[in-house]
């Protein structure tokens, strides 16, 4: 599985600097690439991406994604209100 990021998701991530928030993302980010069905399909203006929730210290947080074939593209993450903007 091939996986791509947005220059936006390379801008939050490198903006992450709580070692637990990092390896919580590498998480998700593994288990999209490693099943990207896995993420729930989001409705409307967004319907081409899927979005997959994970938790940070007890914090809902949202990985949203669009999965072709073999490439999962990587577009946001944070909380929910703020991952699909």
């Amino acid at each position: 599985m091939i996986l791509l990021e947005t220059a936006k998701f390379a801008k939050l991530r490198k903006k992450i600097r709580d070692e637990s928030e990092r390896m919580e993302l590498k998480a998700a980010i593994l288990a999209v690439r490693d099943e990207p069905s896995i993420g729930k399909k989001l409705k409307g203006e967004l319907g081409h991406l899927r979005s997959y929730a994970y938790s940070v210290r007890g914090q809902a947080r949202r990985l949203v994604y669009h999965w072709e074939k073999d490439t999962v593209t990587l577009y946001s993450f944070g909380p929910r209100q703020g991952a699909y903007k």
